[in-house]
């Protein structure tokens, strides 16, 4: 079943971006053109950027992908619903789409106020019979919808902005026609192989390998215990501590910030405290199956009813996560859980045990723990921390602002003349590569990350860690370095006894005296010859990993022609084509459509590295705590 599920959340990739695109279309209405710039209100998903993405917008959306997951995977998907994560999903999508949004703008794409009525008098929707149906009607449906007419033409506008950046994205692509032969081949070429599996400790020599050995090949192959180039460069950090020392925020803007909140943050209503033991079954089972698991859970209520220890039958019976903590759930308050749930919780006397309640997850047992009542924390308890938090977050679009400014000033390779002119100080990055990070300066990882992509002299936009946002330049590039011969002693050694085998294997074909027969090596090195027919390009061998030599030779090698010994993690392999089809004639009728599957697997890619590098270089906070609400029980 879970197969299942993977294989049609694959179906579902493409999809699911279309109907991600519809739910910010609605949200965008409720949150009045997409965000809000500075707003310091706790009912917020995420931040991007200075930019509040409202936690209505982000809930709203969250319900509709539950909903149509629910739509399209029936039975299956409240069976598998935890493994979604359908809160993570959803923010991470509306933080995607802002980040295109800003650079869109960033990059100068603009939509005009004919555009936007354009679009509108072309949408079906508002279109009889093929025509416009003109301003008034089209107000008034507007109206009748509980739509804003002014919100509306602006989330068209940003709309067609994220799909003149989109179409940007896509131009960039193109697909040759040697490319498409490759792929063609990739999926249609069908080979007939006979191959050997050696294991490398029965061939070569018995004697392991002294020092002097494993020092040689060490020294002939330096390059293969390198780590790769690296970067030498300068960099400028700009702190959020530092830039929120010098905010100032009144007792007026503590307050303030203090009544917008008080509701949603520093009022808790009253909480609940239970465990559960969960049998899941869906809503849509077939009845002698929901009866099969009522029965069961039935049986247990009754253990339970009549003194066992709950957590025990929790931690043997329960079909939740949660079983492993004895089903507990921890306190939660009005809202979280799913409606049969709660009414049951909240309605069960501290210590009692619930009957069986039925939700979409399936059969649960309560067990009521403890009861908290409702409480507010007064401002005077949260005074100082609130204007911290206040004087940081003023910060973090400070910092943004001002590094990106610097960026700019400092491109074309003047960072350290920028900074002396503006009197901050610069550090130099030493040697750097893959994996390190700057000298002090903690979880600074993506900074080298972005260095190791830019030549002597340029300047990186702003990059954000946690602790601010860095500006770097690089000044040189550093050769590879070899690691020291201690460090890498295990890799060398099985390196050479691998070697080593390699060399008898390759004697052994020699040896057998007969050009291409495989069989005839088989014999001389006593190991099983193995015959697979109908083998297509990018698929492993039985009893094999994927592996890139192995897959080479069985698309390259002539037939009846034995290849070198490639080294496996199962062995070392040896094998020979015996026939090969290709079926090249059915090319041009292929021809179209593998080209545009090219082209949309690397728009994908494409779109991949721009998201990883605008969250990268932004600023982005999320509300974990409200996002992880949505994908507990």
């Amino acid at each position: 079943m879970l197969q299942q599920m993977r294989d049609g959340f694959r179906y579902l990739k493409w999809l699911l971006v279309i109907i991600i695109f519809m739910f910010i279309w609605w949200a965008f209405a409720t949150w009045g053109g997409g965000a809000s710039r500075g707003r310091h209100d706790d009912a917020w998903a995420a931040r991007v950027n200075g930019v509040t993405i409202p936690s209505d917008a982000f809930q709203s959306a969250a319900r509709q992908m539950d909903t149509m997951y629910q739509q399209l995977l029936g039975e299956q998907y409240a069976q598998q619903r935890s493994r979604v994560r359908i809160g993570q999903q959803t923010i991470g999508t509306l933080v995607e789409q802002e980040l295109i949004y800003q650079e869109a703008l960033r990059q100068g794409i603009t939509v005009t106020p004919r555009e936007v009525v354009e679009a509108i008098m072309r949408d079906p929707q508002f279109q009889e019979n093929g025509r416009f149906i003109g301003p008034a009607r089209y107000r008034k449906l507007l109206e009748a919808n509980h739509y804003d007419v002014g919100q509306f033409e602006e989330q068209q506008r940003r709309r067609l902005l994220i799909a003149k950046f989109s179409q940007l994205i896509e131009d960039a692509v193109t697909v040759s026609d040697a490319e498409v032969e490759r792929e063609f081949l990739r999926r249609n070429e069908k080979s007939t192989v006979e191959y050997l599996v050696i294991d490398p400790a029965k061939v070569g020599s018995k004697r392991p390998p002294d020092d002097a050995e494993l020092r040689r090949h060490y020294e002939e192959h330096k390059d293969r215990y390198a780590r790769g180039e690296g970067r030498v460069g300068i960099f400028a950090m700009f702190s959020h501590a530092e830039a929120a020392a010098a905010q100032n925020v009144s007792d007026q803007d503590v307050a303030a910030a203090y009544e917008r909140m008080k509701s949603t943050r520093y009022s808790v209503g009253e909480q609940r405290c239970a465990a559960h033991i969960l049998f899941k079954v869906g809503d849509q089972a077939a009845p002698d199956v929901a009866a099969k698991t009522e029965t069961k859970a039935r049986a247990i209520l009754k253990r339970a009813k009549t003194g066992e220890d709950f957590a025990a039958l929790a931690r043997k019976y329960s079909e939740d996560s949660t079983a492993a903590n004895g089903g507990d759930l921890g306190c939660f308050p009005r809202g979280q859980m799913v409606k049969e749930f709660e009414e049951s919780a909240f309605t069960l006397p501290v210590g009692s045990i619930s009957d069986l309640v039925r939700s979409r997850f399936g059969f649960h047992i309560i067990k009521v723990k403890d009861s908290r009542p409702a409480r507010t924390t007064t401002l005077e308890e949260v005074r100082e921390p609130l204007r911290q938090e206040l004087k940081l977050e003023q910060a973090r679009g400070h910092v943004l602002r001002r590094a990106a400014d610097f960026a700019r000033a400092a491109a074309g390779g003047k960072l350290e003349v920028v900074a002396r002119s503006q009197g901050l100080t610069t550090q130099p990055t030493g040697e750097v590569r893959e994996g390190d990070a700057l000298p002090g300066v903690v979880a600074s990882q993506p900074v080298v990350a972005r260095m190791l992509t830019l030549a002597p002299g340029e300047v990186s936009d702003p990059i954000a860690i946690p602790a601010g946002q860095v500006v770097v330049q690089v000044t040189g590039t550093a050769p590879p370095a070899a690691r020291p011969f201690q460090e890498v002693r295990g890799q060398i050694l099985k390196d050479v006894e691998q070697e080593r085998a390699r060399r008898a294997v390759a004697e052994a074909i020699r040896s057998a005296g007969r050009p291409g027969d495989l069989k005839a090596v088989a014999r001389v090195l006593k190991v099983e010859l193995k015959t697979q027919a109908g083998v297509m390009r990018g698929a492993s061998l039985p009893g094999l990993p994927l592996d890139a030599v192995v897959e080479r030779q069985i698309g390259s090698l002539a037939p009846a022609t034995i290849g070198d010994p490639v080294t496996t993690t199962a062995g070392i392999v040896v094998l020979s084509v015996k026939e090969r089809r290709d079926h090249r004639e059915d090319l041009p009728s292929q021809k179209d459509s593998i080209s545009d599957g090219l082209q949309r697997q690397r728009r994908d890619r494409l779109y991949r590295a721009l998201i990883k590098r605008l969250r990268e270089r932004g600023d982005i906070q999320v509300n974990q705590p409200l996002v992880d609400s949505l994908d507990r029980v």
